[in-house]
C-alpha cells in the first residue's frame, strides 16, 4: 500500500501507474454502465472528485494501442465481469471546461476553442489520414485557425468522425460544464455563453446517432430554459439522489479505512473540520481538504477546500440585509437548522431574487447540507444546516469582513468591548453611528424597522462567537426573545436584547417603547434560559428606534 497521497492529482493513469494511495470508487463504472440512460448529469460540489472519476472512467473505456487493464487491477470493478467487458472497447471523447474562466466572453470562449483545439490534436494521427479532402479541411477549421471555426460544431463532427472510422458510437465525458457559465455570471456575459453552450453540448448530446452514452458534471444543474431546454434524453443524479451517493467525496467507512492504513490519530479532528456532507443518505467528507490536513507536518486545522476558488457570488449573497435572511444566517451559526425548499433547476442571473434559489445554490454547492427532508403535497421541504467547521469559519469570516468594511474594525472592537464590559453608555453611542454610518433610510422606513435593527446587530454580535453562544428568535421563560446572549464563561454577564420602534401615536416619545421593550423582558422572564445555564449576572438592553434614530437603555435582570 503507497503512502504517497495524492493532492491535486486528478489523473487516474498516473494516480495509479504512480503508486499513489487511492480510495477505490471503480464502482462508479458498473454504475455507469449499468444504467440505461443515455446522457447523465452528475452535479456535486467542487473538490469532490469529479475530474478523477471521468478520469478514471475515460482509461477504462477508451480503446487504445496500449491496454489499460493494468490500471484497474486490485480494484473493486475487476471482480465484475460483465463490466470488464467493456473494458478498452470504446472511442472517448474526454474535456473538462474547468479553466474556462475569463473574465470577458472573448477570453472564455478563446479558452474554450484552446480546449476544442488540443482535443481535435489528440485524435489527428488516427483520424485525419481516414479524412476525405472536404472533412481535413473542416478539421483544419480547428487545429490551424483561432477565431474562425465552427466552434459550435465541433464536438458533434469529431463524434461523427470517431463513429465513422471506428464504428464504435462515441463516450463522451465533459467535466465542470458549468465553470463558464459561473464565470459569465461573475463577468456579465451570461446569455452569450449559454448560449454558445447551449449549442455545442445540444449538437453533441441530443439524439445524436454517434454518441454511446454521455456524462457531464459541475457544480449545479443549470435551468432547464437554458443549457438542456432541447436535452430531452437528460438523467439528473444530485447529491439529493441515493444514485451514485457513495461515489463522490469520501465515505466513513472509506474514512476508517484511510485512517486505519496511516495510523492517523486526528480522526476527530477530520471529522469536525471536514465532515458533514450529506449525499443521498451517506454521511460524507470532503476529500480536498481530509487529504490537504493529512499531508501536512503541523497538524492544524485550516479552511483548505473554502480558499481553493471565488466565491465572490456566494459572499455578496449572505450578506443580504433583508432582515429575515439574516435572521436564517444567525440561525445557522448558531447551530441551528432552517426550512426550504430546493431548486435542482437554478437559474443564476436570478439567484439574488429568491431566497430559495439562494439556499439551493448554497446547498449543491457545498456550504449547507440537508439534514432532513419533509414531505410535502408538492415541493418536499429540507432542513438545512452548516456541514461543518471547515464551512462555518467561511460564514464567519464573511459576515465579519463585511461589518469591518461598512463599519471599521477598532469602533467595532471598541463597541463590542463597551458591551461585554456592561458601559451600555459607550455602547449605545457607538451603536447611533453605526446605524448613521451603514444603515439608509430605505432600510429604516418599512413597518418593521426594528427587524432591520435586529439583523444588524445580529451581524455585529458574530464577532463575538468565540465568547458568546448567540441565539436569536427562541423561546425563553414566557414568550420569544430577540437576542440572547450566552457566555462560554459563566462568571462572564449575559445579555438579553429586545428591539421595539417608536410605535406612534400609541408611544408618545421613545420612552414609552423604551418601558415597553424593558418590561417584557422582566414580565416575560426572559433570563431564565440564562440561569439555567449557570449566568449570574444578567443584563436586559431595550434597542428602541425610529427611522435612523436609536435609543439604548439597560436594567440589571
Amino acid at each position: 500500500m503507497s503512502h504517497q497521497l495524492p493532492i491535486g492529482l486528478s489523473d487516474f493513469k498516473e494516480l495509479r501507474e504512480e503508486n499513489y494511495y487511492y480510495v477505490d470508487k471503480s464502482l462508479f463504472i458498473q454504475e455507469i454502465i449499468n444504467r440505461s440512460s443515455k446522457v447523465l448529469l452528475l452535479p456535486r460540489p467542487r473538490r469532490f472528485g469529479k475530474t478523477l472519476n471521468l478520469s478514471m472512467l475515460r482509461y477504462f473505456l477508451e480503446k487504445r494501442e496500449d491496454n489499460l487493464a493494468h490500471l484497474f487491477k486490485g480494484l473493486a470493478i475487476e471482480t465484475d465481469t460483465s463490466t470488464m467487458q467493456h473494458q478498452g472497447q470504446y472511442p472517448v471523447i474526454f474535456l473538462t471546461f474547468k479553466s474556462c474562466k475569463g473574465s470577458t466572453i472573448d477570453n472564455c470562449l478563446s479558452e474554450i476553442r484552446r480546449l476544442l483545439k488540443k482535443l481535435y490534436l489528440e485524435h489527428k494521427a488516427s483520424v485525419y489520414p481516414k479524412l476525405s479532402i472536404n472533412e481535413q479541411k473542416d478539421y483544419d477549421m480547428i487545429t490551424e485557425r483561432q477565431g474562425e471555426g465552427d466552434w459550435e460544431d465541433a464536438l458533434s463532427f469529431l463524434m461523427q468522425l470517431l463513429h465513422q472510422q471506428t464504428k464504435k458510437r462515441v463516450i463522451v465525458l465533459l467535466d465542470e460544464y458549468d465553470a463558464p457559465i459561473h464565470a459569465g455570471q461573475e463577468h456579465g456575459y451570461y446569455e452569450e455563453i449559454v448560449l454558445f453552450m447551449k449549442i455545442l453540448l445540444g449538437n453533441a448530446l441530443k439524439d445524436n446517432s454517434d454518441l454511446e452514452k454521455g456524462i457531464v458534471t459541475g457544480v449545479l444543474r443549470i435551468a432547464k430554459e437554458s443549457i438542456f431546454s432541447d436535452l430531452n434524453n437528460l438523467d439528473v443524479f444530485s447529491l439529493l439522489d441515493l444514485e451514485f451517493q457513495d461515489h463522490f467525496g469520501f465515505t466513513e467507512a472509506e474514512m476508517k479505512r484511510l485512517i486505519e492504513d496511516f495510523a492517523f490519530k486526528e480522526a476527530e479532528t477530520l471529522k469536525n473540520w471536514y465532515n458533514g456532507y450529506l449525499f443521498g443518505e451517506r454521511v460524507i467528507y470532503n476529500p480536498w481538504s481530509v487529504l490537504s490536513f493529512m499531508n501536512r507536518k503541523r497538524k492544524l486545522p485550516r479552511p483548505y477546500w473554502i480558499n481553493t476558488a471565488s466565491e465572490s457570488l456566494l459572499r455578496d449573497l449572505i450578506t443580504r440585509t433583508e432582515p429575515d435572511f439574516q435572521e436564517q444566517i444567525e440561525m445557522l451559526l448558531a447551530g441551528f437548522t432552517i426550512t426550504s425548499p430546493l431548486n435542482e433547476n437554478v437559474v443564476l442571473r436570478d439567484i439574488e431574487y429568491s431566497e430559495q434559489n439562494i439556499w439551493s445554490l448554497l446547498v449543491f454547492s457545498g456550504y449547507l447540507k440537508p439534514v432532513k427532508m419533509i414531505p410535502q403535497r408538492l415541493l418536499p421541504l429540507y432542513e438545512l444546516a452548516i456541514p461543518n467547521l471547515e464551512v462555518y469559519s467561511f460564514y464567519e469570516e464573511t459576515l465579519q469582513s463585511w461589518v469591518q468594511q461598512r463599519i471599521g474594525s477598532k469602533r467595532l472592537q471598541r463597541m463590542l468591548y463597551a458591551l461585554t464590559q456592561t458601559d451600555f453608555k459607550t455602547f449605545g453611542e457607538l451603536l447611533k453611528e453605526m446605524v448613521l454610518a451603514v444603515l439608509s433610510y430605505y432600510d429604516t422606513a418599512g413597518d418593521e424597522p426594528e427587524r432591520v435593527y435586529h439583523a444588524f446587530v445580529l451581524g455585529l454580535l458574530t464577532h463575538l462567537m468565540d465568547r458568546y453562544v448567540i441565539r436569536s428568535n427562541r423561546e425563553s421563560g414566557y414568550g420569544r426573545y430577540d437576542v440572547l446572549m450566552i457566555p462560554h464563561q459563566k462568571e462572564e454577564p449575559g445579555f438579553i436584547l429586545e428591539f421595539k420602534k417608536v410605535n406612534r401615536p400609541t408611544d408618545s416619545s421613545e420612552s414609552d417603547a423604551m418601558k415597553s421593550a424593558l418590561d417584557q423582558i422582566q414580565d416575560k422572564q426572559y433570563a431564565v434560559e440564562l440561569r439555567e445555564q449557570g449566568v449570574r449576572k444578567i443584563w436586559g438592553i431595550g434597542v428602541v428606534v425610529e427611522g435612523k434614530q436609536v435609543w439604548v437603555k439597560s436594567l440589571k435582570c
